[in-house]
This record gives structure tokens, sequence and C-alpha cells, in this order.
């Protein structure tokens, strides 16, 4: 019962903020690793400036600049998301990119069958991701994603190894990107419950583009989240000038949390964010209300090399 009843509260506050997946563990993996992607509701599978939609979809990897980046991101019952990325050549063609992210629900008290206190647990997520873009083409990228992910709840764990493959097509015409990729599919190598627990993989597919005669990145992702559910993301950028962006998002999630009961929840699973780059630094924030259930804020650090 307090399994069940944790991971209640974890889905509660996730899957409303980036619409993310049925699947309960891992759920690090579905969300943005930065405050960009936050920023803009998540729509980022087509994306590769600063390399967002990696975790989406690793062919963006090859367009992407060389950099590193540190990211925090903050959820409502101290749960607490950290992550340092990296894009690097090699001698090697392509580009290659390293996620260590580590997701903290927090501290729980265990009690027993008649509520006496018996002590604490912790849980958490650690992920450890190496990813691989190659540009084909002057307009075809393709990628390939493969990581380690381990879940600690109490005594219990759940480990895993996971894998992503996209294909991006960008114009630099026109700036019109697509993105297609196949998300979070592997074999889990140990369960909570037992070694049968089912893995969710899911096939997303994003387009993007420069607006003609207004200074914005206009973004769209959609999936399949369940049997008969369709989830679409979108997301936008202002270019306020060279070094300052702002952005917003939204999902169609909002309306499975009855975004339109209060003012406050009309606005759930919204998103709004900066960014402002100086040098070669660039600083990034954003945050995503919940409705009654709070907000989500993020804040990035990244310095191209």
């Amino acid at each position: 019962m307090k399994i069940r009843s944790l991971f209640s509260i974890i889905l509660l506050i996730l899957l409303p903020a980036a619409g993310l997946h049925s699947q309960a563990l891992f759920q690090g993996l579905n969300q943005p690793i930065n405050a960009r992607g936050w920023g803009m509701g998540a729509a980022t599978c087509s994306q590769f400036t600063g390399a967002s939609g990696m975790l989406y979809n690793p062919a963006v990897i090859s367009r992407a600049p060389d950099l590193w980046q540190l990211n925090y991101t903050s959820f409502p019952l101290d749960i607490a998301s950290s992550s340092a990325f990296a894009v690097f050549h090699t001698p090697l063609k392509g580009k290659f990119g390293v996620l260590l992210s580590y997701l903290d629900y927090g501290s729980f008290t265990e009690r027993d069958i008649d509520g006496n206190e018996t002590g604490s647990f912790n849980v958490n997520d650690l992920t450890f991701r190496l990813s691989y873009g190659l540009q084909l083409t002057r307009r075809l990228n393709i990628g390939l994603a493969s990581g380690y992910s381990h879940s600690q709840l109490s005594s219990l764990s759940a480990r895993a190894l996971l894998g992503t493959v996209g294909i991006q097509y960008y114009d630099d015409a026109s700036t019109l990107s697509i993105g297609i990729s196949y998300h979070n599919f592997g074999t889990l190598i140990e369960g909570y419950a037992n070694d049968n627990e089912s893995l969710s993989p899911t096939f997303i597919i994003g387009v993007s583009k420069k607006l003609e005669h207004l200074p914005m990145v206009l973004s769209i992702d959609g999936y399949q989240a369940y049997a008969d559910e369709y989830i679409a993301k979108i997301g936008g950028e202002f270019i306020i000038s060279d070094h300052f962006f702002l952005r917003w998002g939204t999902s169609t999630r909002r309306f499975q949390i009855r975004g339109q009961e209060t003012f406050r929840n009309f606005f759930a699973s919204t998103s709004t964010g900066a960014g402002i780059y100086f040098g070669s630094f660039f600083i990034d924030m954003a945050f995503v209300g919940l409705g009654d259930a709070g907000v989500i804020s993020s804040f990035s650090i990244t310095q191209h090399f």
C-alpha cells in the first residue's frame, strides 16, 4: 500500500507537467533536461538549439554546438532533478552527447500496519546516457542513444537498459525541422515487483520552424500516450534580440487535469521561460504551472566551446 500511494503522488505531480507517458518507472527520462525545454512546453523533438531535444531525439545532436550544461529543476513536495550534460566532437564522424541525471523524490516516513513510525526511506532515479548524432546529408541527420537507469524505492530497486533512435530533417533555407524518434525502448534488468514489468516506449513526431513574419520559433510535438489517447505539446521562443529570448508552452494534457475549474487551474500545464546569453555563457530559466498542485521551476547554465 505504501508503494502504491507513493506512485500516485509522484504521477499526480509529474504527469500533467510535460504530458508524460503512462510508465511509472524512470520518470526522469520523459522530462526535458534543461530550462529551455521546460519553457517551450517540452516540444523539443525537432529542436537542436542548445541540444534541448537530445533526450527525445538524439539525431539533433549532430547540429548542436559543442557545450557543457548544468540543470536543476524543482517540483512540489520537495521533488528535485539535477543533471550534467555535454556535447562534443571526437576524431570519429558525428557528435557525442553524455548525460548524467538524478531525480530525487525526497525522504518518506515509514510506518507499520498499526501506524507506528519505523524509520524513513528515500526514493530516487539515477540515469547515465550516451548519445551519438551523425549528419548524413545536408538536410538529414540520424541518432542513437543508449543508457543505464537505476530507480531506488526503500529496499526495492529497478534497473533497465534503455535506448532511443531518431532522425531529423532540417532545411537551412526555410528553417523547417522535422524530428521522428522511438523513445525509451529497452530491457528491464530488475523490476520493483518482478522482472516482467513492462517498459513503455513512445513514438514521437515533432515539427518546428522559425516564422517568416514574426521573430519566433514555433515547435509542436505529438505522440500516443495510451491506446486511444494522443498528446500534443506546443511551444514557442520569441527572439527579442541576439542575447535575450522569451518562451512559452502548453499541452493538451491540461484538459485531463480539469484545467478550467478555477482561474489558477486554467493555466495548468502552461509554461513560461526566458534566456539571457552573454559571451559564450547562456542562462535559462522556466516555470510550469500545475494549477493547485504548485509550480515547477527550472534553471540551466550552459557554455559553448
